[in-house]
């Protein structure tokens, strides 16, 4: 393969790759919390902490340079919504206080509901929050 031949090819390549992740982006875009709220938990768990400031930790451990996040609490409960750098919506956290002061986490993803391990992060997030 000459010279000139490899040059044709990676214009063509870094393209595609472009391109690619623009799709991504788009796609990822086009899901609202709201319509990620009417899917099935991709995973539910109770911890024996408090609800406050658990909800403090997730978004703080949740905040990276390429996720965004976007807390709003309320009584007993806060919605954590974490999206990407073009505003899509990646996942969202719903925590909530139960009785006997522990608190529940429903965490809801893009990349797949129940069946799937989409949200590992997520739940290793969650679940060193827990920890004292």
């Amino acid at each position: 393969m000459t010279a000139g031949r490899r040059q044709g090819i990676l214009p063509s390549m870094n393209g595609r790759i472009i391109l690619g992740i623009a799709a991504f982006l788009v796609l990822t875009a086009c899901q609202s919390a709201g319509q990620l709220e009417q899917k099935p938990p991709t995973w539910t768990a109770r911890y024996q902490a408090p609800w406050e400031p658990m909800a403090n930790c997730i978004v703080a451990r949740s905040q990276t340079p390429l996720v965004a996040v976007t807390p709003t609490f309320s009584a007993g409960r806060a919605q954590i919504i974490t999206k990407n750098p073009a505003g899509g919506v990646l996942g969202t956290f719903d925590v909530r206080q139960v009785s006997g002061g522990a608190t529940e986490v429903a965490y809801r993803s893009i990349y797949g509901g129940p069946d799937t391990d989409a949200g590992g992060g997520a739940r290793n997030i969650a679940d060193r929050c827990a920890r004292p």
